[in-house]
């Protein structure tokens, strides 16, 4: 025992001064131990990659952006030990994540690496795949065709001033998707745990969010004919327009609209209460629930508020 506490000792002081002088020489800031130490530092690199119109990233891909350019290229800053790869075949860029896995961590610094994919302006992506597992995304000025979101958890996605047309069988696991200042069209989610949905001045159309827990918040929005089914979950829509028919559906859950424009309502709720402009209605109100655009909420067990 006392030799191992001995020998535990050595590698602590070791560690040490292997991170004290790397510190003074504004150079290495990770310590590893795999086998021995080892000794890695920051890498910035960028690098032109062949044309592409489908970005796949895979679950071990920590930070990734995608933006707009003058030509196809990736950067990358991080950890060298911890450096992704990636590469194009067949009109795919893949990001396969990070290289190794063996290492633990002694002394941490630049762990995980951030990826910056550039595309040329005018390009729209046929496809963007993503595993959401820890994934942090930022898309920026893209058009996206195809939207895929395989199984994963912990994942924060961000649309700024894009363009979807499609997202079919989305799944999110402690999950959260913000659009903002984008266009979607046709997004179906059928299933999440803990996770939100959130629109800032985004269009929403022709969507369909079918799940068990769900938070749906949007703001200064376009909302047409979007189908809204939870077990669990909230939804507020603020300074935003109704087209078409929207449909709110909570088990266990509350609605809130502010400063909403649509035509009609129809408000029900079973064990809950309806406040229309902070009056309150009893279990239901309906004003003009036959126009065309029209607002629906039906919940079981939670009020729904219209101010």
């Amino acid at each position: 025992m006392r030799k191992y506490f001995v020998t535990g000792l050595y590698l602590i002081i070791i560690g040490g001064l292997l991170l004290g002088g790397g510190l003074v020489m504004n150079a290495e800031k990770t310590i590893v131990w795999n086998h021995g130490f080892h000794i890695s530092k920051q890498i910035d690199r960028t690098e032109d990659v062949k044309k592409f119109d489908r970005i796949k990233v895979d679950s071990d891909a920590n930070s990734v952006n995608i933006e707009r350019g003058d030509r196809y290229k990736v950067h990358i800053v991080g950890d060298k030990l911890r450096s992704s790869d990636f590469y194009v075949s067949d009109g795919t860029l893949h990001i396969t994540g990070n290289k190794q896995h063996s290492y633990s961590d002694i002394v941490s610094g630049y762990k995980n690496p951030n990826i910056t994919i550039t595309i040329p302006h005018g390009v729209t992506l046929k496809e963007l795949n993503l595993n959401m597992n820890q994934l942090s995304m930022d898309v920026n000025g893209i058009k996206v065709g195809n939207l895929v979101i395989a199984n994963g958890s912990n994942g924060m996605l961000n649309f700024i001033d894009s363009d979807i047309k499609n997202a079919k069988n989305i799944e999110l696991d402690a999950s959260d998707i913000e659009f903002e200042q984008t266009d979607v069209e046709n997004f179906e989610l059928k299933s999440a745990t803990n996770s939100d949905i959130q629109l800032v001045e985004s269009n929403f159309k022709n969507s369909s969010i079918k799940t068990t827990n769900i938070n749906f918040n949007a703001y200064k929005g376009i909302l047409e004919n979007l189908t809204f089914a939870t077990r669990n979950g909230h939804a507020e829509v603020n300074e935003s327009t109704l087209r078409g028919h929207n449909s709110f559906e909570m088990k266990n859950g509350s609605f809130s609209a502010r400063s909403t424009n649509v035509d009609g309502l129809d408000l029900t709720t079973v064990n809950g209460n309806v406040s229309y402009y902070d009056e309150g209605q009893g279990k239901s109100y309906q004003h003009n629930a036959d126009e065309e655009n029209l607002l629906k909420v039906n919940t079981i067990n939670g009020s729904i508020e219209i101010k």
